[in-house]
């Protein structure tokens, strides 16, 4: 499909890594079908006070796009209410020359955007955590969603070990909100997915996929190998501790075949990402956690 001259597809990047891939993938999908350039707007990670995340797409080999970021003038706190101001604007329609496309609830499918026409500016603003956004570009995403620079080290080797098969992914996410001290809030509501639910789980790779081992990724991998069955070797993936080491992580992740998902952006592109034929993905039910993403529809469903 032809766009107009000058025709744009304009997306909010905003939260950590897995969250910027669904907008990523979700504008890069409309770009790509309508023709329209894809701009990037990253000014959210200028004043990100509660989790204090940072841009990191542009260590992933993206397709054709141009960063769009300006400067701060306010302090942090008053330019995110700023950046929230301007969003309830273009909800409003405030905003000439740019038509905006809401996500208004992040828990619903918006099928429009699958058929949206691009003919001036449109701004993507939503987080788009759904993967029939973008389900039919995956061999473009496989290609781009790649670290720009080879892995090398530790993480070469230990991605050699997953590419043959019989070591699982398994990934946890128990903390939330960064407190004022630097500590980690628990998650407000249910408690978060059970040592059981990752039990069960792996046992079920190693009976159904001849799962003998597995490595663990998530913000308390510390908890998860105190929870693994004892006779259950193991790796505690935490070493790529350095600004961006998540990109390593997410591409270790979708070097394995088998996984474990937890209720984690992340996790859940590691797994969507990787391209290994025969892949098994372990992953919760539907859960009433403050934080959740749609399974892929191929994923095997498990209570928690």
């Amino acid at each position: 499909m032809n766009s107009a001259a000058g025709a744009q597809v304009i997306v909010k990047i905003v939260g950590g890594l897995g969250n910027q891939l669904f907008c990523y993938a979700a504008a890069r999908r409309l770009a790509l079908r309508t023709g329209a350039e894809l701009v990037l707007d990253v000014d959210f990670f200028r004043s990100d006070v509660r989790y204090e995340r940072d841009y990191r797409l542009d260590m992933l080999a993206l397709g054709p796009h141009r960063v769009a970021r300006s400067a701060r003038w306010l302090p942090r706190s008053l330019d995110l209410r700023w950046w929230r101001v301007k969003r309830r604007m273009a909800l409003l329609g405030w905003s000439p020359g740019v038509e905006a496309v809401i996500e208004r609830d992040a828990k619903q499918f918006h099928d429009e955007l699958l058929r949206k026409a691009v003919s001036g500016k449109v701004l993507l603003d939503g987080y788009w955590q759904d993967e029939r956004y973008f389900e039919d570009i995956r061999p473009t995403l496989l290609q781009e969603l790649v670290p720009r620079v080879t892995p090398v080290g530790r993480n070469a080797a230990l991605g050699e070990q997953l590419r043959q098969g019989r070591t699982a992914v398994v990934h946890c996410r128990r903390h939330h909100h960064r407190l004022a001290d630097g500590s980690r809030q628990q998650p407000r509501g249910r408690e978060g997915l059970t040592a059981a639910y990752y039990q069960r789980a792996i046992q079920e790779l190693r009976v159904t996929a001849g799962v003998d081992a597995v490595c663990l990724f998530g913000d308390d991998p510390g908890w998860l190998e105190q929870n693994v069955p004892a006779n259950v070797p193991r790796t505690v993936v935490d070493w790529n501790r350095d600004p961006g080491g998540e990109v390593l992580d997410l591409w270790l992740m979708t070097q394995a075949r088998h996984f474990v998902v937890s209720n984690s952006t992340l996790s859940w592109w590691g797994a969507w990402l990787a391209a290994a034929p025969g892949a098994r993905v372990i992953a919760p039910r539907r859960q009433d956690l403050e934080y959740w993403v749609p399974n892929a529809r191929d994923w095997q469903e498990i209570e928690w």
